[in-house]
């Protein structure tokens, strides 16, 4: 029995390793960590609060230039950071969208409807 156990240890560990694996790789993991690695790296770049405080007033013709603006006078990196986080933003929100409707379609109870013929 005592030979069976350390089999068994490196077995168990060897499914854990690829049950990880398969949830680091999924795609819904591999978009939300792109997209706060590109929102955190952007963090130490860009000040948000100087940017928000900039932003003249709470009409679009106004802050759309200057975010416009503000966007094409940073460095290449900061634009790739957000330029990045656009681009992975539509389908990380597609694919919670879409999961969180098969978690609801899958949990909520489905009620017969009566047919008066």
């Amino acid at each position: 029995m005592n030979t069976a156990n350390p089999i068994m240890l490196r077995t168990m560990r060897r499914v854990y390793c690829a049950w990880a694996y398969r949830i680091v790789t999924h795609p819904t993991v591999i978009k939300l960590g792109l997209f706060l690695y590109a929102c955190g790296r952007l963090s130490t770049y860009v000040s948000y609060r100087s940017v928000l405080h900039n932003v003249p007033g709470y009409s679009l013709e106004k802050s759309g230039p200057y975010l416009r603006d503000a966007f094409l006078h940073t460095e290449m990196p900061t634009q790739t950071l957000i330029i990045l986080a656009l681009i992975v933003a539509p389908f990380l929100m597609y694919d919670a969208v879409r999961n969180l409707s098969l978690y609801l379609r899958h949990r909520l109870p489905v009620f017969p409807t009566r047919s008066f013929q």
